[in-house]
């Protein structure tokens, strides 16, 4: 007001109104456009197909630079990493189908156009390990995030995770890379070892078949041992070449020391329950067997008796059961969009085999969580103390575990 009583001091009061009138005439600039976190400036025209006018070319030059053809690694990974991190900084749900390499030739230098092709071992490996050094320093820097996997303004993971969807739907390659990472976080291969091992010497038994017990493994041809069994036992692994390149700088490049800790499994843990909750449907199947294998390598055997263990086990299982609870609707839809089923059995077809395998392997997996959790006897022994919020956390994994249970066993007994 004080401004005011000077200008008009100074102009006079007819000056100042024609003044004032003018600068309340003028009219207000438009906006340019919309500024969106991580989605970058919405161009105009911009299509939702899958090879975008932009990044296509990007993609396509990223295989130009590798060896062997595109199976082979590029000599360096710095055009590579700085391509990818670049797509993390920008993606959304809104612009995935542009940025993201969705279309087979773009992630392979073949032309034959088959949309069942898949990305080389060295590019999936690569990519899903940019992916998890964003998503560790998302929940790294978010604690609430670790505790509680849900959607929330303040954890954008799940956000994150819609707009990468689409990639892992088409690429089961991916999937088993980050699941691979994963088992090199959690140290998977210590917990799953014992019993790798012993599939192993049941492989090179040297006694007659015919004389080992029943129940021995022995009895097994070594092919079948080996060939199938061994593989469903023990978590993915990485190529040899990007396992070698990364053996001396961590867990994962582009990461601290602190990520090799117990407070940095715990963030891995938490982005492993994240990936199973918000994964798309395509990606359930490997995702879910990827699960039960991390809860029973965690929680079997004398790993079981660790804090971190129980721990690991616990917020695994608890991520399973909420999305057996509630499994996302583009499951049901994908279900009922085959052309091979008809429309009154496409749904009951779908769920009714898994339906009995997904209960039983809830009940199994709570009975041996509860298990481990009742052996932590705080006054036998002190190293026996169960950290308060592990328990409770082992509490909830149990309860969801029960309650989702008893959501899936009347549906089951009706079909029955």
């Amino acid at each position: 007001l004080k401004m005011l009583g000077n200008v008009i001091a100074h102009v006079g009061s007819q000056h100042a109104a024609l003044f004032f009138m003018s600068v309340v005439a003028a009219p207000v600039p438009a906006p340019v456009g919309t500024w969106r976190v991580g989605s970058g400036r919405r161009r105009r025209g911009s299509s939702g197909s899958d090879d975008g006018p932009h990044w296509a070319p990007k993609w396509r030059r990223l295989m130009t630079l590798a060896s062997a053809g595109g199976s082979g690694p590029p000599r360096s990974y710095d055009e590579f990493d700085h391509t990818v991190r670049g797509m993390l900084n920008r993606i959304s749900a809104e612009n995935a189908c542009r940025l993201l390499p969705l279309d087979p030739s773009l992630r392979t230098l073949s032309e034959s156009g088959d949309p069942r092709e898949d990305s080389p071992p060295w590019w999936a490996a690569r990519f899903a390990a940019l992916m998890l050094v964003s998503y560790l320093q998302v929940i790294h820097t978010n604690r609430c995030a670790r505790g509680l996997a849900m959607r929330s303004a303040d954890n954008v993971l799940p956000a994150y995770l819609d707009a990468v969807a689409p990639l892992l739907a088409r690429s089961p390659r991916l999937v088993d890379a980050l699941t691979a990472w994963f088992a090199r976080l959690l140290k998977l291969q210590d917990l799953s070892w014992p019993t790798a091992r012993l599939v192993l010497l049941a492989s090179h038994e040297q006694r007659e078949r015919a004389s080992l017990p029943a129940s021995s493994l022995g009895r097994l041809p070594a092919e079948l041992l080996k060939g199938r069994i061994l593989r469903f036992l023990t978590p993915p692994v990485l190529p040899h070449s990007l396992a070698r390149n990364f053996a001396g700088a961590g867990p994962l490049a582009g990461l601290c020391d602190c990520w090799d800790t117990e407070e940095g499994r715990r963030d891995a843990a938490a982005v492993l329950a994240h990936l199973l909750l918000f994964a798309p449907p395509a990606s359930w199947p490997q995702l879910s067997a990827f699960a039960v294998c991390v809860i029973e390598s965690a929680l079997a055997g004398h790993h079981g008796h660790q804090e971190s263990s129980v721990y690991l086990g616990a917020s695994v299982l608890v991520a399973v059961a909420q999305r057996l609870e509630s499994p996302p609707v583009e499951q049901a839809q994908s279900s009922e969009q085959s052309p091979f089923v008809p429309p009154s059995r496409r749904r009951t077809q779908q769920s009714d085999v898994h339906r009995r395998s997904d209960l039983s392997i809830l009940n199994r997996m709570a009975d041996l969580l509860e298990e481990r959790v009742s052996e932590f006897v705080p006054a036998s022994s002190p190293e026996l103390e169960l950290n308060g919020f592990v328990r409770t956390r082992a509490q909830a994994a149990i309860e969801r575990a029960r309650r989702a249970c008893g959501k899936l066993r009347p549906v089951e007994s009706a079909k029955q």
